[in-house]
Parts: C-alpha cells; structure tokens; sequence
C-alpha cells in the first residue's frame, strides 16, 4: 500500500496495542476492540478495523449472587479486559497442505486477544475470567486513505 505523507510502498507497523471497550450490560459483556496498522515509515494510520465480540455471564453472575447473600443484595459487578495484538501468516492451504511457496504470497491475519475478567464490586472476587480472541485477513481491514 501506498503512504500519502511518505508517497511510498510501505511495510505496515502493527505493534500498536488495540483500543479496548468492554461494558457490562444486563448480563452480557460486549468487547469493542479497534486495531490499527500504520505505516512503517511515518506511523500515518493506514488501515482499521474494529471487532465486535458479546459473552454471556448471566448465568455465572445468578450463581454467584445465589451463592453470596450479601450480593444477592443490590450486588454491582464490573467488567475489565487487557489486550494485546496478534499477527499469523498462513501456513497450511484449506487441505492442510503445508504451504511451500514464497511468503509473499501467503495470507496475512491481523487480530487481538483479551483475557476479561467479570469481578464483584461488593466482595471483590472474580465471577468470570475468559479469553477472547479474533482475526481477519489483512485485505478485508477498512482502508483510511
């Protein structure tokens, strides 16, 4: 891809940790996570995308409500996540084929990952912990220039 502030064919700097927002929302998580590739010469942001990923804890939050009397009581629950990039080329074709053939020519996934952690407000313990994780394919990421 082409920069317009270098006006060069640049390499894409994809260490930037994603942009995470996590809400806890009747029971369910939503994880908003936006991930960035910048140019590797100026850091002009190049390409986006953002990924939309929901949890279900409704279940964990009743059980651990039932468990605990004093959070059954009006208990508050919240939600935090920490977040790091992840990059893979292809190496295996759709039949499992190991591929041989010049890196160039490979598929390249740009994603994240997230370990998010439900915790109650009113004793302090976890209810929750899982990670989670998606990718796509680096010609499907929305182009900013």
């Amino acid at each position: 891809m082409r920069c317009p502030d270098c006006n060069k064919f640049v390499s894409f700097d994809a260490e930037e940790e994603p942009e995470m927002n996590v809400e806890l929302n009747d029971g369910v998580v939503n994880v908003e996570a936006r991930i960035v590739n910048n140019c590797g010469e100026c850091g002009t942001e190049l390409k986006e995308y953002t990924f939309q990923n929901e949890i279900d804890v409704s279940n964990e939050v009743e059980a651990h409500a039932k468990a605990n009397r004093k959070c059954s009581e009006g208990g508050e629950f919240s939600v935090d996540a920490d977040g790091s990039r992840t990059e893979r080329t292809q190496t295996h074709d759709r039949n499992g084929k190991k591929l041989t053939g010049p890196m160039r020519y490979r598929k390249h996934y740009y994603g994240y990952e997230a370990n998010v952690n439900v915790t109650c407000d009113t004793c302090g313990e976890v209810v929750f912990t899982k990670t989670v994780a998606d990718e796509i394919q680096g010609s499907g990421m929305d182009e900013l220039v």
